[in-house]
């Protein structure tokens, strides 16, 4: 039988749910009750508007609305909010953790915000406004105040006490933070852990004083590298005086990675990261033209190089068909090398301390391949071009042997520098490594057949 509910419920579709909407809301709503928040944002999304979201969203129970909207892309979670009443989005973060609720507020207009706080129980808004002090995408802006903290100088005994006693209030309840009278971090202890403890064992003496932390204020980017590089559940957020502020849970960090793995992708191909489907065609179209543009720029670059060979390729017709291949190949392995290195410093791995390491193995690479196909190359242009023969075999093989030796290093070069003078290297790497790649293989190549074959 829930097997047959839970099939029910997948085969939701929007067109259904808004029959049911107007025919019947309480058969509805009894519908979305059974399904996930995640499975309630993909039927969102399969609507063909915002209206007939909202009047979805509407039915969607009060305790599933909120991680249902948070489900959804920024924009479209930013409209539907601008559409409720402020007591309708009241209603939703009453059933939210305290850095949903941050989310959700953040996305709303800053005097909404304020009403809605201003009628949070005491509690709950000491424990809100200070996580939107924070910026939205360091730690602070992560983390939520939901934990289970005990003092330094309690016995095990008295920790499994209170723990009996509070613990079901706390979601992903993993860990137990040890802390001081001043509240400052001591310990942290696994849940695990603590119920294999003798009980008159004092609770500082079994925890882990060396246990990783973040600061509130460092960027979410540094402190999914921390996730990754301890493999921890949760992580205590302390202020700069080590005072215990909050926790950031795994499900949250791996949103972040997902987001900046996409923001990653999305610059390196001259992308907005708030680029998404649900938004407007013309919001859209200006956010990509400018970056388009930009190539433009670069593409009549790489036209005036080769207006000033236009004497040479009148003569010689064979390089405007070869001269594509030259500048294509390296564009290319330069993207190859670009990919690889903007990847390892978004994961750490790629430092300036051993970054030459890399860029050696790069420029290697590109010489072994360069080598290759430069020979490949020449022996096709040889054959393919018989009246001009080994001399354009010749002059091809130098040409793509050199620009895939260059795209090995610009791809390489370009995003550290770009790092070090606190540029994003995702974002502006493949406009300057594609410039790059085309001058260098239409001048290399037609300034050798200039003075080689005329």
């Amino acid at each position: 039988m829930p097997n047959k509910e839970n099939k029910n419920t997948r085969d939701l579709t929007p067109e259904v749910a808004l029959t049911l909407a107007a025919e019947n809301p309480r058969t509805l709503k009894t519908r979305l009750t059974k399904m996930h928040s995640a499975e309630l944002s993909e039927l969102l999304l399969d609507c063909k508007d915002d209206n007939e979201r909202l009047i979805l969203l509407k039915i969607i129970p009060d305790e599933l609305c909120g991680d249902t909207l948070l489900e959804l892309p920024e924009g479209m979670q930013e409209d539907l909010l601008a559409a409720l009443h402020p007591s309708d989005i009241e209603a939703v973060v009453e059933h939210l953790d305290s850095d949903d609720v941050a989310d959700i507020l953040q996305a709303v207009d800053k005097d909404i915000a304020d009403t809605i706080i201003e009628r949070l129980e005491p509690e709950e808004r000491r424990e809100v406004e200070p996580l939107l002090e924070h910026d939205e995408e360091s730690a602070g802006g992560l983390m939520q105040v939901e934990l289970f903290k005990v003092r330094a100088d309690w016995p095990v005994s008295k920790v499994l006490e209170v723990l009996r006693r509070w613990g079901r209030e706390i979601e992903n309840l993993n860990y137990i933070y040890v802390v001081d009278d001043d509240d400052r971090l001591q310990g942290v202890l696994p849940l695990y852990e603590l119920l294999l403890c003798e009980p008159d064992t004092n609770i500082l003496q079994v925890a882990d004083s060396g246990f990783p932390h973040a600061l509130a204020g460092q960027d979410q980017e540094e402190v999914a590298h921390i996730f990754e590089k301890y493999d921890v559940l949760a992580l205590p957020v302390v202020d700069e005086d080590g005072v215990l502020v909050g926790r950031i849970t795994a499900d949250d960090i791996l949103d972040v990675v997902q987001e900046e793995a996409t923001e990653d992708m999305y610059r390196l191909a001259a992308l907005s990261h708030q680029d998404d489907l649900a938004e407007p065609v013309g919001i859209t179209a200006w956010r990509r033209g400018v970056w388009l543009a930009v190539n433009l720029g670069t593409a009549i670059m790489a036209s005036v190089v080769i207006a000033q060979f236009e004497a040479t390729l009148t003569q010689i017709v064979a390089l405007a068909i070869l001269m594509p291949i030259v500048a294509s190949m390296g564009g290319v392995a330069g993207t190859q090398t670009l990919t690889v290195i903007v990847r390892g410093i978004a994961l750490g791995r790629v430092t300036f301390e051993n970054a030459r390491r890399a860029l050696a193995k790069e420029v290697a690479v590109s010489l072994v391949t360069g080598f290759s196909f430069a020979i490949l190359m020449g022996l096709i242009a040889s054959n393919w071009f018989p009246e001009i023969g080994v001399k354009l075999g010749l002059i091809i093989a130098a040409a793509m042997l050199i620009n895939l030796l260059v795209a090995g290093m610009a791809g390489g070069l370009i995003p550290l520098t770009l790092q070090r003078i606190n540029i994003d290297p995702a974002l502006a790497s493949g406009t300057i490594l594609t410039t790059v790649t085309d001058v260098v293989g239409f001048f290399v190549f037609l300034g050798l057949a200039t003075v080689f074959l005329l």
